[in-house]
């Protein structure tokens, strides 16, 4: 599934990211394919025990039900779109062991010793690789 967003997302260079607009807001590579592998998620049982975790850690609610509810409902689509982000990234971690793309990050400091130095990272798929993603369209 992750090869098929970033090969949906892959343009010149067969290269995705380092930001994908959506709409009127530009994410980061890996934000987005969280978003998106989160919609995919529909664990009921699982998000409402993640949402009565994060009620129970918010320190004080409003008294105004709708308020309160957007509050958790704010957090914990944070909190399943950073695990998806996470997730993701070890997804692509394998995928370039398999050589079917290779990563490598822009931004500031790119040779900065945090990984985390301002940068996002662009995947480059491999030629054959969204070759054969595109032609599994056609035949669907």
């Amino acid at each position: 599934m992750v090869l098929m967003l970033l090969a949906e997302q892959a343009g010149a260079g067969n290269q995705a990211g380092p930001f994908v607009r959506e709409g009127e807001r530009a994410l980061p590579l890996r934000e987005w394919i969280g978003d998106r592998l989160s919609r995919m998620s529909g664990r009921d049982t699982r998000r409402r025990r993640l949402e009565a975790r994060i009620r129970a850690s918010l320190p004080e609610l409003p008294d105004d039900l709708i308020e309160a509810q957007k509050i958790v409902d704010e957090a914990v689509a944070e909190h399943v779109r950073s695990t998806g982000a996470d997730n993701a990234s070890r997804v692509m971690v394998e995928l370039e062991r398999c050589g079917y793309l290779k990563r490598h990050y822009q931004g500031y400091r790119t040779d900065h010793t945090n990984r985390g130095g301002l940068r996002h990272l662009v995947c480059v798929l491999d030629g054959d690789a969204i070759a054969a993603l595109r032609r599994r369209d056609r035949l669907v």
